[in-house]
């Protein structure tokens, strides 16, 4: 069995200016900077952290690292746990695809899990890339506790499939949101969930679950 403590990268520079981030690589802002101390501290209190993984994008690196300098511990950075490839989009405001790509954005928001962004990826395919990059984690790391940090999107990527959730379903499925905390035990591909999104430990500092 494997204990998964899965972050949310900390605010970014795209979410306060209401971008799709995608797979660019913006980095924290203030905020998710203090989010990311919050959030170590958080984790280094409750748990015995073993291995530290990150996505291989900035924001997510950031929001691990102060819990990695803590434990005097590597980060180790792949690129399969990046967020959802949103092609086109990718570093638009959202406000603009919604009058650019109206049709599109209408399309996506009434069933996300399906979408297939143009230039991009489809959420289904960020579902088999997640599922298969925690697949790989968890078989190295039999008996441990592992953080890994990711993007809002990933995980609830991840969420639909270690439900059984049909793609379609995801959009039932909230964001959680940045710096929150989800953790999942994980053994021969099923899942117990012990805590979703949890943020308690940011107070002040907490900030939005995904795009409008």
């Amino acid at each position: 069995m494997v204990r998964f403590i899965i972050v949310r990268h900390g605010y970014s520079e795209a979410n306060k200016a209401k971008r799709f981030a995608g797979q660019s690589d913006v980095p924290l802002d203030a905020v998710g900077v203090a989010q990311a101390q919050s959030t170590s501290k958080y984790i280094l209190d409750t748990y015995k952290v073993d291995a530290i993984y990150s996505s291989d994008l900035s924001r997510a690196y950031e929001t691990v690292r102060p819990l990695s300098e803590a434990l005097g511990m590597d980060v180790i950075r792949r690129r399969d746990l990046r967020e959802v490839d949103v092609g086109v989009w990718q570093g638009m405001l959202i406000e603009d695809v919604k009058t650019g790509f109206a049709e599109k954005y209408d399309a996506y928001k009434e069933n996300p899990g399906i979408y297939a962004f143009e230039g991009g990826e489809s959420y289904s395919e960020a579902m088999e890339r997640a599922a298969r990059a925690f697949a790989d984690i968890a078989a190295e790391s039999d008996g441990k506790t592992v953080v890994v940090g990711t993007h809002g999107g990933i995980i609830r990527a991840l969420r639909t499939v270690w439900n059984g959730i049909p793609p379609e379903q995801m959009k039932d499925i909230p964001h959680v949101p940045n710096a929150s905390v989800t953790v999942a035990e994980y053994e021969d591909g099923a899942v117990t969930w012990r805590t979703v999104g949890y943020d308690g430990h940011l107070e002040d500092k907490t900030t939005e679950e995904g795009i409008k």
